[in-house]
């Protein structure tokens, strides 16, 4: 987001449903009969973090701004307290437990280019057994792809970052539409990789 306005940004999100990826990897989930641990990268106002609490997860879930943290928190129930685990810190910088789930929904293009390979390393290692990945990756055509401080891939070097995972949905969108700041061409990876049962 070029503006910088997360707050903002957080109250035009209010009352959204969660994200349809989201939905998309607990199906898997459920598929697989396993509800376990999900850590969510950059949660935003907590909408889908209160999403996985409701569905009986215990979350992780991280955020660089406060004002994000202050919200989630103030969205959770007696019974998601105790599930509940909130931290304010630049994703590059924390360190990730053993996981089932890596949600990264639209936050990791805002992880600093040279910062990315360590943490895309380290979420890669944080997958148990048949844990997943899902989130989003901004591809070289989006409108943001000149901006120094973002990362963004093209879909060879996007599908490379999941060799040796089972990619189980990756949808490219590359479009014209809308953002906070106004018109944008959206160029997304939308992915779901899992890592293998044993090894």
């Amino acid at each position: 987001m070029v503006s910088g306005d997360w707050t903002g940004y957080y109250d035009a999100q209010e009352g959204r449903e969660p994200r349809e990826l989201l939905t998309e990897v607990l199906r898997a989930f459920d598929a697989d009969d396993r509800v376990g641990s999900a850590v969510d990268i950059g949660c935003g106002d907590g909408t889908d973090s209160l999403a996985l609490l409701e569905r009986g997860w215990d979350v992780l879930s991280i955020d660089a701004e406060d004002d994000a943290i202050r919200r989630l928190r103030a969205r959770l129930t007696d019974d998601m307290v105790a599930r509940s685990t909130t931290v304010v810190s630049p994703m590059e910088a924390i360190d990730l437990p053993p996981t089932d789930l890596v949600f990264a929904s639209f936050s990791l293009p805002f992880c600093p280019p040279e910062a990315f390979p360590d943490l895309w390393a380290r979420i890669r290692a944080s997958l148990r057994p048949g844990g997943r990945f899902a989130g989003e990756l901004f591809g070289d055509r989006d409108t943001w792809a000149s901006d120094p401080a973002m990362t963004f891939q093209d879909e060879r070097a996007a599908r490379a970052l999941f060799d040796g995972l089972e990619v189980e949905s990756f949808i490219e969108e590359d479009e014209d539409g809308e953002s906070f700041d106004g018109p944008k061409h959206w160029h997304v990876f939308h992915v779901i990789a899992k890592r293998a049962e044993s090894g």
